[in-house]
């Protein structure tokens, strides 16, 4: 039996809210990310991504923008199994730099 659920975080202002949209099957859940996601959106994403299921994705076909503090989040989320999908280049390759950035600052400590 599969669960859906739709969310609408808003990120407040004129600005296009985050919508969330969230189907899980109980072994599998998938959340789509749909819109700018915030610093304000942390929270409810950290949520969101909190549950039992034995595989969890990130859909981020349809995200516009991020901020700095998504990305380090989005990075350890992946780090920690969470598969991101359809995930824009530049959003890629943010991950990667920050990536790369911690390594060679974990290396002069």
């Amino acid at each position: 039996m599969s669960s859906e659920h739709r969310l609408d975080a808003l990120a407040g202002g004129a600005d296009t809210p985050l919508k969330i949209e969230r189907q899980s099957d109980g072994k599998t859940t998938i959340i789509w990310l749909i819109g700018r996601i915030r610093s304000e959106d942390l929270e409810e994403l950290k949520a969101q991504t909190n549950d039992s299921s034995e595989r969890m994705i990130l859909d981020l076909h349809e995200v516009t923008i991020v901020h700095a503090d998504v990305i380090r989040f989005l990075s350890t989320s992946e780090k920690e199994g969470i598969t991101l999908v359809h995930c824009p280049p530049y959003v890629r390759e943010w991950i990667q730099r920050e990536r790369a950035e911690g390594e060679t600052q974990s290396g002069e400590e």
